[in-house]
């Protein structure tokens, strides 16, 4: 499901990212930046919590201005990266 990706950016305060997609051979960084309850049920998080790449930063776009937000996004991003 994300062979094509190496990044995910959920927006979406709802369970959106499928098993399947987790326990595929390749998966990327998630960054979860949706309020509760996050893009990934919880129960597939622990079990695959030692092969994934995920953080959540809640609420980003609801707690600051859109600018800020974007600014926020970025520095994360660039900290994920330049640890790899």
């Amino acid at each position: 499901m994300f062979k094509v990706c190496d990044i995910v950016i959920n927006t979406i305060p709802y369970n959106i990212i499928p098993e399947e997609a987790i326990s595929c051979e390749y998966v990327p960084y998630i960054l979860d930046i949706a309020s509760s309850p996050y893009g990934i049920n919880k129960e597939i998080l622990e079990k695959y919590e030692d092969k994934i790449e995920y953080n959540i930063y809640s609420g980003i776009p609801s707690k600051f201005a859109p600018k800020e937000a974007s600014d926020i996004l970025l520095k994360t991003l660039k900290k994920v990266i330049d640890e790899k």
